[in-house]
């Protein structure tokens, strides 16, 4: 199953409006990625709790939760992330999450979960996009006696 929601900003623009969270979820063979951008509070945390069972139950091997586009994360969302590392445990331990910023980095921090949860060091946040395979550029041209001068 696949579902995207695209989000696209211009240069300084915010990505999604105060108090709101924007999540893409999506399947990348076997690993299945679901990016948090904005805040995850308690309105927001059980629509990601929703999605994060949903992928859960299927069969990816690998569930990345990437935290680099969060503004915010409240206890409701720690919560969250315990639960289903918790989850994880009794399968095999494929959660994996991929660090926030410092902001959320540092609420992790002071509710002692740094070493608890599965956080990935290896992987920056966005790493798909960095590791993607880049499109095929064909260019057609004519033979170079054909060239105009």
């Amino acid at each position: 199953m696949f579902r995207r929601q695209a989000v696209e900003s211009r240069e300084d623009e915010e990505l999604c409006a105060r108090g709101q969270l924007t999540m893409r979820s999506e399947r990348d063979g076997h690993v299945h990625v679901i990016e948090l951008i904005g805040e995850l509070d308690m309105e927001s945390a059980p629509a990601f709790d929703r999605e994060l069972k949903r992928v859960e139950r299927g069969d990816a091997a690998e569930i990345v939760v990437d935290l680099g586009g969060l503004k915010f994360i409240s206890s409701d969302g720690l919560k969250a992330l315990i639960h289903a590392e918790s989850r994880s445990r009794d399968r095999r331990y494929r959660l994996r999450l991929l660090r926030g910023s410092d902001q959320v980095q540092n609420t992790f921090e002071t509710a002692g979960l740094i070493s608890r949860l599965p956080f990935d060091d290896d992987r920056e946040p966005g790493w798909r996009l960095y590791n993607a395979p880049q499109p095929a550029r064909v260019v057609v041209s004519r033979p170079v006696g054909d060239w105009r001068r």
